[in-house]
């Protein structure tokens, strides 16, 4: 009896011994996920923190109480307990971004039961944790996650195309692009010539009193043009695309997500953007269901 009660003792001993010398007193919660986006483009993502719920997995419970240039400070709710969890992206390379998050729980309670106890609640911040960064990294590694829009590299398809260029004291109304395309499609039948696709139209502000309009119509083959029509030849290079749905804020919004692409991946533009109006907005009254395309020209 005596032999059983020493071993048990013995191992309770050693139990307790190995508890204090194998849990740390500062337990330290922390993951990285590597993202195939820069870090400038995944940092502004992420500040995006409304749209978080787009990602969060809803079997976790994470609000945001703060931002820095590139931290972000949260709270996690676990068994009614709230941690603080700071998240962080920094670069990896200029094409890629590590996203981080860190936290620690002190364990320095004497009880080892305690102790135990507190490593393993640790161990389920860290389950949770995993999870969110594993959705964060899956939604920050796409165009769409980063930038709001799906944007395509493909080819120009058009390479002739009829253009018709004004300078206007202001933003041109709907009926002003259309009679411009009206005049271009005009002149396209006056000279038997047949349309390929919708019409294209780029508005640029140069300065406070001007703003330069261009709407260019594609067409199957050359035909003779004259002033103040002109005849554009497309290079049959590369493209941005990015086909969006809404109104004139969506397609906006869309131009620059793609002009911050092209920032972020380091390209250039040889020709100005455009915008095609695959809807006709004069025949369709809800603007938020104008179907359009953005095609930025690039190197």
């Amino acid at each position: 009896m005596r032999k059983i009660v020493f071993l048990l003792s013995t191992i309770l001993l050693l139990g307790m011994m190995a508890v204090y010398l194998l849990i740390p007193k500062l337990l330290t919660i922390k993951g990285s996920q590597l993202v195939n986006q820069s870090a400038p483009s995944v940092i502004r993502g992420m500040m995006q923190t409304a749209k978080w719920s787009e990602w969060m997995p809803k079997e976790t419970t994470l609000s945001v109480t703060g931002t820095m240039v590139a931290t972000i400070q949260t709270e996690l709710t676990l068994d009614a307990i709230n941690i603080p969890v700071e998240f962080s992206i920094i670069d990896d390379t200029s094409a890629n971004a590590i996203i981080g998050f860190e936290t620690s729980m002190e364990n320095t309670n004497w009880s080892p039961i305690a102790k135990v106890q507190n490593y393993l609640f640790a161990k389920k911040i860290q389950a949770q944790l995993d999870l969110i960064l594993s959705a964060a990294g899956n939604y920050y590694n796409s165009i769409k996650g980063v930038y709001g829009f799906d944007i395509q590299e493909t080819n120009v398809q058009d390479s002739s195309l009829i253009a018709l260029d004004q300078v206007l004291a202001d933003t041109p109304t709907l009926f002003q692009v259309y009679e411009m395309i009206a005049q271009l499609e005009q002149h396209i039948a006056s000279q038997n010539g047949k349309v390929k696709n919708d019409p294209m139209v780029n508005i640029t502000r140069i300065n406070e009193d001007e703003v330069f309009t261009q709407v260019a119509i594609p067409i199957e083959k050359d035909i003779l043009v004259k002033p103040p029509f002109s005849l554009k030849k497309m290079v049959l290079g590369k493209l941005l695309s990015v086909s969006v749905t809404g109104d004139a804020a969506t397609v906006n919004n869309a131009l620059l997500a793609t002009k911050q692409y092209l920032g972020d991946k380091q390209r250039t533009s040889p020709a100005i953007p455009y915008v095609i109006y695959n809807t006709n907005r004069m025949k369709e009254p809800d603007a938020q269901k104008w179907k359009s395309t953005i095609n930025y020209p690039v190197f």
